[in-house]
């Protein structure tokens, strides 16, 4: 079914829907995002995303996240299901605990991991099989999860290139970033500024309207490529919640 519809893409998807969770105006807050997913003109799936923020350690921003994705496709004689729950911890700029459990194709994966110390150590669980990975903190500057493009800085060229720790592969990848520009974002009645940037690293390719709503950082639209296929995911509700 490669080219044809999104799989782990989808996946890849939920990290980057943490670019919501910048504080938002009001303390102890969050917001709840739901999102469309097609591919080759179809609906096939959706996301919703909720995230709440309060007080951490020090006064830093702790950040709670949680991501469902639904999606299930079929062209001729090609089928496609998946459904996975994505959990985060943010603590300051900082991924310090991580979760997924999910189904694709009947695959079961599980997959645990939390920053101890200077290391960030993941238990993976792939039907029934078990084994460990292990990162130094000093091996990357960001996680996929913190979404650095949104606040990043660009180069004169505006480009820019990061380690990054893909929590889909769970690998560190150089991830090369182009500032496209800005653009106008619409979500029912409202409209918001919205930054465009595109990336490239060696599992994927994708390009993200990411704009604000007061304090609060939001990503309106992804059109990605992967090894599966290509697919675009776009904000259709965005609620605060209190």
């Amino acid at each position: 079914m490669a080219g044809t519809f999104p799989s782990r893409a989808l996946l890849f998807f939920a990290v980057l829907l943490l670019v919501a969770a910048h504080p938002l105006r009001a303390a102890a807050s969050g917001a709840e995002t739901r999102y469309d997913v097609t591919s080759r003109g179809m609906t096939v799936g959706s996301v919703t995303a909720v995230q709440k923020s309060a007080g951490g350690e020090g006064g830093a921003k702790r950040i709670h996240y949680e991501n469902r994705t639904d999606v299930s496709a079929s062209f001729l004689w090609i089928g496609y299901h998946s459904s996975t729950t994505e959990r985060a911890e943010i603590l300051g700029d900082s991924l310090v605990g991580y979760a997924r459990t999910g189904e694709e194709n009947g695959v079961q994966v599980q997959v645990e991991g939390r920053l101890a110390g200077d290391t960030f150590r993941f238990t993976v669980v792939k039907n029934g099989e078990r084994k460990t990975l292990s990162f130094p903190r000093s091996s990357y500057d960001h996680t996929t999860m913190e979404c650095p493009e949104a606040t990043m800085s660009f180069g004169p060229d505006g480009r820019a290139s990061l380690r990054v720790l893909d929590t889909e592969y769970l690998q560190v990848v150089t991830r090369n970033y182009r500032l496209v520009g800005e653009e106008t974002c619409r979500i029912g009645r409202n409209e918001y500024r919205c930054r465009v940037v595109d990336f490239r690293d060696p599992h994927k390719s994708s390009r993200r309207w990411i704009g604000r709503d007061g304090d609060a950082v939001i990503l309106f639209r992804q059109d990605g490529k992967s090894r599966s296929g290509s697919y675009s995911v776009r904000a259709r509700e965005v609620n605060r919640l209190l």
